[in-house]
C-alpha cells in the first residue's frame, strides 16, 4: 500500500482513485456478496417504494407535488396530484419530469437537489439539479405547465450557488461557478438581481463580500398583510451574520441586529429573530435561545416583542410563518410541540393550539398565502403521523398514517442520563427488548452545529436491528441543538471535546446498568458525528467492540483547507490560531491513532462525490488505520454527495454492508 497521508486529498490522482476503489472492492468481498445481503438490500428498497409510504408533498393552488423514486425511475420523478386526491388517500398522480432525462441535457450524472416553486404561479420553477448528489448544482428555469426547460429562462452553470425567487421576472443570484465569485470556502460571495431576458453579464450587482468570509444569500419574503421584502444574509462564520434590506432602488441597508441571531421569517411588518446570546437593547434584554419580533420599517428596527423565551429544558427548534400566524416548534426534553402567536390590534397574542403526539416533530409544508400547516410526529416505535393543523379554526385532522415497520413487542423505550467528566448529566434514550451485558448495542452521535438529534421512527433499524433484540442508543451530547444555544455552545471551539466526553460517559453508563458491556457496544456517527465516534475510538478504544464512522473529519490540524472546511472554523476554531491549536490536537483523529493501542473493528464511509466533507479525511484516517489494525475498512460510494443523494439501492446497500459488519463483530 503506498503512503497516501498527503496526496490522498488530491481526488483527481490516478493512485487516490485506485486506492479508494481497492478499499472499496475489499469491503464489498467481505460484506456485500451472498444471497442474505441481496434480499435484504431487494426488501429494503420495497418497503421504501411502498405505495403505502406517506408522499411528503409541497401543495400550492390545492395541488400536491411530489418527488418520487421506484424500480423504472431510480433517479426519481416529480409529480403532482389535487389535493383532493391526495387527502382520499387515492392520489391521482401526473408524471411532471424525470430527473434521469436532465443526463442527457446537461451531459452529467444529474440528481435532483431542490424544486422552487414561484408561488404566485407555482407552475413556473427553479430546480437544482445536483452533480453526482454533490452540494455543486445547475440551476434551470422549468415551466410544469408545459413539460419543457423555459426558452431563454434563468438558467446558470454548475457552481454551489443560491439562487432564488425575486418576482416572476427576476431573480436573486449568488453564483458560484468560478473562483473569483467565491470565498475561500466556496461559497458565493457575490449578490446580483438578473432580470428575464438577461445575461449575467448584463444584470445588476447589488452586493459583495471580502473572500475571507462564509458566504451570502439573498431571497424574498412575501408577507400577506404587507409589502415584500428583499433581504441580504452576510456570514462573516458559521453564526457571525450581518442582515442588510435591499431597497426599490438596489441600495442596500444594513439592519442594526445581533451579530449571531438567526432570521427566521417575517410577518406583519416584523422580523422574527432567534437568539443565539442574550440581546440588551435601551430598557430591555432579551435572553438567548428566545424567539423575539421586530418591527422593521426601511431598514429601521423598531419596537420588539419577546414570543419565546424557553427554560432549561425547552429549545426553539424551527419558526414558521403562515398568512396570519407565527409558528414556532420547540423541543421540551427532547420531545417536540408548537406554539404560534397573531399580530391583531397592534400586540402578538399566544394562540392556544390541539394537542400533538409527543415525540418527534416536524414541520413539513406551509402553503403559501394560507393558515393551514402539516405536520409530521413519530417517536421510536410509533410510525409517522401527517396532520393537517388549519389554524384558522384550530382543526387538526390527520391525513396519513405511515404503515408499522416492524414487530414492535418487547420493544421499550427509556431515557437515562450519563455524568460526563464536568459532572454534567448527558441524555440518552435507550430502546430495546434485552437489558443484558451481551446485547449488541448500537449507540448513534451528532453533537454539533445545534444540531437536535431526536426520537424519530426507527423504520429500517427497527427492522433488521430491534427486531432481532438487539438496543438502539440515541445519545443527546453537547454540542447539538437539544436544550438550546447554551447546550450547543458548551461543547464549541477549545471546548469541543466535551461532545467525545459525554459520548464516552454514555458507553460507560450503559455498561455500568449491565445494559450492554464493551464488546457488544458499536458507535455510528457521520459528518460532525464521524469525528465525534472516530476522537472517542481514538482516545478510549477499549470502550467499544465496532465503530461505523460515516463521511467524517478526521484530520483537524488541515480541515479548513479542504473543502468546505473554512466555513466550520466558527464551530471548531482554526488550527493556527494559538489560542485552538492545543485543543484541535488533542480531538484530531488522525493525529492521536497510536501504534499501543488495540482498536476494535472500524468502517469507514465516504463518498467521492462529496464536495462538503473533503472524502480525503476519510481516506487518509482509513490508511492510518489500516496499517494499526487490519480489522478496518473503508466503504466508498460514487455519488451521493455529503448527503446521499442517490438512488434508493444505492442508499440500500450502504446500510446493509453497515449492518452485515455491526452484526458480524457486536454479536
Amino acid at each position: 500500500m503506498q503512503d497516501p497521508y498527503i496526496r490522498l486529498e488530491d481526488l483527481a490522482d490516478p493512485a487516490t482513485q485506485q486506492f479508494a476503489a481497492e478499499a472499496h472492492a475489499e469491503t464489498q468481498a467481505r460484506f456485500t456478496t451472498g444471497d442474505t445481503f441481496r434480499q435484504t438490500v431487494a426488501d429494503i428498497v420495497k418497503q421504501l417504494q411502498n405505495p403505502r409510504q406517506i408522499a411528503f408533498c409541497e401543495e400550492h393552488r390545492a395541488r400536491m407535488y411530489h418527488f418520487h423514486q421506484d424500480e423504472e425511475h431510480p433517479k426519481g420523478v416529480y409529480r403532482v396530484c389535487s389535493a383532493a386526491s391526495y387527502r382520499s388517500g387515492y392520489p391521482e398522480w401526473q408524471t411532471l419530469f424525470s430527473v434521469a432525462d436532465f443526463d442527457e441535457i446537461l451531459g452529467d450524472d444529474i440528481y435532483l437537489g431542490g424544486v422552487s416553486h414561484y408561488v404566485e404561479q407555482p407552475e413556473r420553477v427553479l430546480l437544482t439539479l445536483s452533480r453526482s448528489g454533490a452540494d455543486t448544482a445547475y440551476t434551470l428555469e422549468f415551466d410544469l405547465g408545459s413539460g419543457k426547460i423555459v426558452e431563454g429562462g434563468f438558467h446558470f452553470p454548475a457552481g454551489k450557488n443560491h439562487i432564488s425567487w425575486r418576482d416572476e421576472n427576476s431573480v436573486w443570484v449568488c453564483p458560484a461557478w468560478d473562483k473569483r465569485q467565491t470565498t475561500q470556502a466556496g461559497y458565493p460571495r457575490e449578490v446580483w438581481l438578473v432580470g428575464r431576458g438577461q445575461s449575467f453579464e448584463e444584470s445588476t450587482p447589488v452586493y459583495r463580500m471580502d473572500s475571507d468570509g462564509m458566504m451570502v444569500n439573498a431571497w424574498r419574503y412575501l408577507d400577506a398583510q404587507g409589502a415584500p421584502i428583499d433581504l441580504i444574509e452576510a456570514s462573516a462564520g458559521f453564526y457571525t451574520k450581518t442582515y442588510l434590506q435591499i431597497s426599490a432602488d438596489g441600495q442596500t441597508v444594513p439592519l442594526n441586529l445581533p451579530k449571531n441571531c438567526e432570521l427566521s421569517g417575517y410577518l406583519a411588518g416584523h422580523l422574527m429573530l432567534h437568539l443565539r446570546d442574550d440581546w440588551k437593547r435601551t430598557n430591555q434584554s432579551y435572553p438567548a435561545g428566545s424567539l423575539v419580533a421586530v418591527k422593521l420599517n426601511k431598514g429601521e428596527l423598531g419596537a420588539a416583542h419577546l414570543l419565546f423565551s424557553p427554560n432549561d429544558s425547552q429549545a426553539l427548534e424551527c419558526v414558521e410563518t403562515t398568512k396570519r400566524f407565527v409558528v414556532a416548534s420547540l423541543l421540551d426534553n427532547v420531545s417536540g410541540r408548537l406554539k404560534a402567536w397573531r399580530f391583531s390590534d397592534g400586540l402578538w397574542q399566544e394562540a392556544t393550539l390541539p394537542k400533538l403526539p409527543q415525540g418527534a416533530l416536524e414541520l413539513t409544508d406551509q402553503p403559501w398565502g394560507g393558515d393551514v400547516l402539516y405536520i409530521a410526529t413519530s417517536d421510536f416505535v410509533t410510525p409517522l403521523t401527517l396532520f393537517a393543523l388549519d389554524l384558522n379554526v384550530m382543526e387538526l385532522v390527520v391525513v396519513r398514517r405511515q404503515p408499522e415497520q416492524f414487530d414492535t413487542a418487547g420493544i421499550r423505550i427509556r431515557q437515562f442520563h450519563a455524568l460526563s467528566d464536568d459532572g454534567t448529566a448527558i441524555p440518552y434514550y435507550h430502546v430495546g427488548k434485552n437489558t443484558a451485558p451481551d446485547t449488541p448495542t448500537l449507540v448513534y452521535v451528532y453533537g454539533g452545529f445545534a444540531v437536535p438529534e431526536l426520537p424519530h421512527y426507527m423504520g429500517i433499524i427497527g427492522k433488521y436491528w430491534l427486531e432481532q433484540g438487539k438496543s438502539f442508543v440515541l445519545a443527546n451530547v453537547r454540542g447539538g441543538g437539544e436544550f438550546g444555544p447554551r447546550w450547543h455552545q458548551a461543547a464549541q471551539g477549545t471546548d469541543k471535546h466535551k461532545s467525545v466526553d459525554d459520548l464516552l460517559a454514555v458507553v460507560q453508563d450503559i455498561s455500568a446498568r449491565k445494559l450492554s458491556s464493551p464488546k457488544h457496544i458499536g458507535l455510528q456517527g457521520g459528518s460532525n458525528g464521524g469525528l465525534i465516534v472516530a476522537s472517542a475510538f481514538v482516545r478510549k478504544p477499549e470502550s467499544f467492540g465496532a465503530m461505523v464512522c460515516e463521511m467524517p473529519l478526521t484530520d483537524m490540524l488541515r480541515y479548513p483547507y479542504l473543502s468546505a472546511g473554512s466555513s466550520w472554523v466558527d464551530e471548531y476554531g482554526h488550527p493556527e490560531d494559538p489560542v485552538f491549536q492545543t485543543a484541535l490536537s488533542r480531538l484530531s483523529p488522525y493525529h492521536n491513532l497510536s501504534d499501543g493501542l488495540a482498536y476494535p473493528p472500524a468502517l469507514i464511509t465516504t463518498s467521492l462525490s462529496d464536495d462538503r466533507v473533503h472524502p480525503g479525511h476519510a481516506l487518509k484516517f482509513y490508511a492510518k488505520l489500516r496499517r494499526l489494525s487490519p480489522q478496518s475498512w473503508l466503504y466508498v460510494g460514487g455519488a451521493g454527495g455529503h448527503t446521499g443523494n442517490s438512488t434508493q439501492e444505492d442508499s440500500a446497500a450502504e446500510f446493509t454492508c453497515v449492518l452485515h459488519f455491526l452484526n458480524k463483530f457486536l454479536e
